[in-house]
């Protein structure tokens, strides 16, 4: 094999694994773990890479389950399958790997408990929330759990007992902070899922409707933020405080975007800014504990 042919196989394993997901998706899992315990021992290593590789080991099964649908719609007909960059089979071993090593690794933590709940979240993701996407536009609803499982592998990864409800909180939130995030892109993207015969919300909702259920996720998503100094998980005051102020410019630029001028007009901003305020959240719960680590 060629290096050209190498570098091609190698760039799409990565685009099947979306990468670009994946690794903020371990860094939900780096939360967890950092939140309960902040040895940077061998394990913390195994449950990132972990994470990472069954992640990726997912969304490639995903691309394997829909890339008939994916042929048909405009922002997906360019992925690795479609277009012919590797074939099914081949991308089914990538993911088969994927996710074997990954659960290898997270096994070498001597935590059964994550282990189990990456497999439980592959489970989720590709048998129950993927072919709900083919019966029902609310598929988003259970779909979302997913995002909130990666931190409970990482604090069970650490030793964590995951029904303390400092996890309990940091993981609702990744839940209630998956909804606006998915009810923008139903926006965004309705009409190529009707198109490639997937139900869709569109076909229910108006696109002003779809604005005003996305900002009532978005007020969900501030006041589960709220819970953070409010159940004394956050330490230190100067962060509390900032994670307030950051919840108030968050729902001003948001009011701003959804409600000023047309509906689609500010589709871009909105999601870079919902985006960038679960980053924000993230990294703030991460700096409490960093600063804080005699607290511990």
């Amino acid at each position: 094999m060629n290096k050209d042919r190498k570098g091609s196989l190698y760039s799409s394993i990565l685009e099947l694994g979306k990468i670009k997901i994946s690794i903020p998706v371990a860094l939900t899992g780096f939360l967890g773990y950092y939140r309960f315990s902040t040895s940077l021992s061998p394990d913390l290593v195994y449950t990132l890479l972990g994470i990472l590789l069954l992640s990726m080991g997912s969304s490639t099964f995903n691309q394997v389950q829909e890339h008939r649908t994916d042929k048909l719609m405009k922002r997906t007909k360019s992925r690795p399958i479609p277009s012919g960059k590797i074939s099914v089979r081949g991308a089914a071993l990538a993911g088969t790997v994927e996710a074997l090593v990954g659960l290898g690794l997270l096994l070498l933590t001597g935590s059964v408990t994550a282990s189990l709940i990456g497999i439980f979240t592959m489970f989720w993701y590709n048998l129950v929330y993927t072919p709900l996407k083919r019966v029902t536009p609310f598929a988003v609803l259970p779909g979302a759990l997913i995002g909130a499982l990666p931190p409970l592998i990482g604090w069970a990864a650490a030793g964590g007992n995951i029904f303390e409800r400092e996890i309990i909180i940091i993981s609702f939130f990744l839940f209630i902070g998956q909804m606006p995030h998915y009810w923008l892109i139903l926006m965004k993207v309705g009409d190529e899922f009707r198109d490639a015969g997937l139900p869709v919300i569109t076909n229910i909702f108006t696109k002003s409707q779809l604005r005003n259920i996305s900002f009532i996720w978005i007020l969900a998503a501030a006041v589960t933020v709220i819970m953070f100094p409010a159940s004394g998980i956050i330490q230190h005051n100067w962060l509390a405080f900032s994670m307030l102020g950051l919840i108030l410019l968050f729902l001003v630029r948001m009011t701003i975007l959804s409600f000023k001028g047309e509906i689609m007009e500010n589709w871009r901003k909105a999601f870079m800014t919902v985006n960038l305020f679960y980053l924000f959240i993230i990294l703030l719960l991460i700096g409490d504990k960093f600063s804080s680590p005699y607290l511990y």
